[in-house]
């Protein structure tokens, strides 16, 4: 028998993986890598057989068959035949439709109109309305609106403009920063701003109140809000929900920190020992001052304390109760009004995505010029938020911003028995 050679993935190819898993999911990404280094350290007229992409991507054949159908809906690779001297049917195989660079903008454009046609799917009467900006060389203007000061969650965003991923599709970024998830959001319920950047709890409180506004990605797979104390105030290490009976806690009121801090109260069964302080600016004053035993936060929050000196113990809240973090927000008419616009940012941001999580330090540049925090600060911010807030079992299977339904619906379920939602926020 004949030895065949078969040119495989390995460590080095990677970084095309990664680039391209932030729009199709790890699997998918695999695939589509294989084909496209394949074909340019061969004759591109030699397309993979299945065979070869089993070996090449390590992967069985049932994830891959999934992965070149949708491949193929996309327009990502073609599909043909090759002539083999044995009888019977030729075997199938496949080649990509570009090179890297171009499939990767189509990977991201294609990605951004699934996450809007995902939106409309979960927020409105699920009836997408089709629409590219492929090709378009109008650009368009949004403004966004974020939800704190700049710091390092904002960091793909900051990319998308550094590194000119808006630009490569076509639209606009002007980013403007405000006090929290929900004057942020008011922005955009005002008309003020295009977009925002607000938390999951803060988003359902604002429909549940009839404000017309939908998430069209999420940013990040998990809430950031913590509990928090300093060691030498509480008197003991914070570890767990029981120790918190009796305790006072301090929370900013209808903040998104707040909010979830509330929820996670009413989720105890030891809601009715805990008494609940409102602050009325930084959470962590009430902390040293000793008006609160607890207070929530952002989980960067505690490490202000921790770099003077103190021993800050925190417990995570989406570590009991699934959350997610912060999302993009759009008025509902603007699905329809402004789709084309939406769907630059969305490819834009993903772009940002990808490069951030690769190098962060251009943005992490651009963000201390106009925050509070030097540059390694920033990037330490945004890479420990990508390693235990960005990733999850949709973002490695569908990619960046991926949304379900079904976390939504527990989200407000929860809030609704804990009297959160109908408050007008």
């Amino acid at each position: 028998m004949e030895p065949r050679t078969f040119w495989v993935l390995d460590d080095d190819d990677r970084p095309v993986i990664d680039d391209l898993a932030v729009g199709l999911g790890r699997t998918s990404a695999r695939v589509l890598t294989y084909l496209l280094l394949r074909a340019e350290s061969e004759d591109e007229s030699n397309p993979a057989t299945m065979v070869q992409l089993q070996v090449g991507t390590k992967l069985s054949r049932s994830p891959i068959s999934d992965a070149v159908t949708r491949l193929e809906d996309d327009g990502l690779i073609r599909r043909t035949t090759v002539r083999t001297d044995a009888q019977g049917r030729p075997p199938l195989a496949w080649h990509p439709t570009g090179d890297v660079d171009s499939i990767r903008r189509r990977v991201y454009d294609a990605h951004a109109v699934t996450l809007l046609e995902q939106a409309e799917a979960i927020f409105t009467d699920g009836s997408p309305t089709a629409s590219s900006n492929s090709g378009s060389e109008e650009v368009s203007g949004l403004t966004v609106a974020l939800n704190w000061h700049p710091n390092g969650l904002h960091t793909p965003l900051y990319a998308a403009r550094e590194s000119a991923w808006y630009n490569e599709y076509g639209v606009d970024v002007e980013l403007e920063h405000y006090g929290g998830s929900l004057r942020a959001l008011d922005r955009v319920r005002s008309g003020e701003a295009d977009v925002a950047i607000a938390g999951a709890a803060t988003v359902l409180r604002a429909r549940g109140s009839g404000a017309p506004i939908v998430p069209i990605a999420v940013l990040y797979q998990r809430a950031m809000t913590v509990l928090y104390s300093v060691r030498d105030m509480f008197d003991d290490e914070l570890r767990s929900v029981d120790q918190l009976q009796g305790r006072r806690i301090g929370m900013l009121p209808d903040s998104e920190t707040g909010v979830l801090g509330r929820l996670f109260i009413s989720q105890t069964a030891i809601e009715d020992d805990i008494e609940i302080i409102e602050t009325t600016g930084e959470e962590r004053d009430a902390l040293l001052t000793g008006s609160a035993d607890v207070v929530t936060g952002s989980v960067t929050d505690p490490r202000y304390l921790e770099r003077q000196g103190r021993t800050v113990d925190t417990l995570l809240i989406s570590d009991h109760f699934p959350v997610y973090g912060p999302a993009i927000v759009v008025r509902e008419e603007d699905l329809h009004g402004e789709r084309p616009a939406l769907e630059a940012f969305l490819a834009g941001t993903a772009g940002g995505w990808a490069d951030a999580s690769r190098d962060p330090q251009p943005a992490a540049a651009q963000i201390a010029e106009r925050g509070r925090d030097d540059p390694e600060r920033v990037r330490e911010t945004f890479e420990q938020a990508i390693a235990e807030f960005g990733d999850s079992d949709d973002t490695r299977e569908r990619g960046w911003g991926w949304q379900r339904e079904q976390r939504w619906t527990r989200l407000r379920t929860a809030l609704e028995q804990g009297r959160l939602l109908a408050e007008d926020p």
